[in-house]
């Protein structure tokens, strides 16, 4: 059974056209009554409603005619949330915290198996093999469900590599037979796997 991967490079909250058919790509994997489970585990504590509401509100604006139930996930019972959901949004923020949090939840990778999974920078990190974060400036190991080399944020202005410092040189230093995928802000890619 495939799993649908949606790797998102960064900044999700701008409204554009790139941001715009990364949401319409999630919410057309929805049948009617079905579920979207949105995940802030990386995100600071305050501002997570105030994400909610405006991704949540920016999803029903694409629904069309389709109920849909759109949850926010919770820590005591994310298991269960992601077994009852079609779609699962992690959103960016702190990769580390992210990492941290999902880590708590060894059965999280076989509960994703035949859904929609969509990851924006830290979300499409923690779901790739290898990644480059601007951050902490150095390479870290993700779970590996889609086997590639991710670098989000790619030729940012808003949130650049260290200067003087290059993700792709970075990134050859890991398995090259591993593919190489570049997110510049806003950019996304569909990857299905069988896992």
């Amino acid at each position: 059974m495939k799993t649908k991967f949606i790797l998102h490079g960064g900044y999700t909250s701008e409204k554009n056209d790139l941001n715009q058919g990364y949401f319409t790509e999630m919410v057309n994997d929805v049948s009617d009554e079905g579920n979207i489970l949105l995940v802030y585990f990386a995100s600071k504590d305050e501002g997570i409603e105030e994400k909610f509401q405006k991704d949540s509100d920016r999803m029903k604006s694409l629904v069309g005619d389709k109920e849909l139930s759109i949850l926010k996930a919770t820590k005591e019972n994310f298991i269960e949330e992601v077994k009852s959901s079609d779609v699962i949004y992690i959103r960016g923020g702190d990769t580390q915290k992210l990492k941290a949090t999902l880590d708590e939840y060894p059965e999280f990778l076989e509960s994703i198996k035949g859904k929609t999974i969509s990851g924006s920078s830290a979300g499409a990190y923690v779901l790739s093999k290898y990644y480059f974060t601007n951050s902490l400036n150095k390479v870290m190991e993700g779970y590996g469900c889609v086997p590639a080399r991710v670098v989000c944020h790619y030729e940012s202005k808003i949130h650049p590599a260290p200067e003087g410092v290059d993700p792709i040189s970075e990134m050859e230093k890991y398995d090259s037979s591993l593919e190489l995928i570049l997110l510049k802000d806003y950019d996304w890619q569909v990857k299905e796997i069988e896992i």
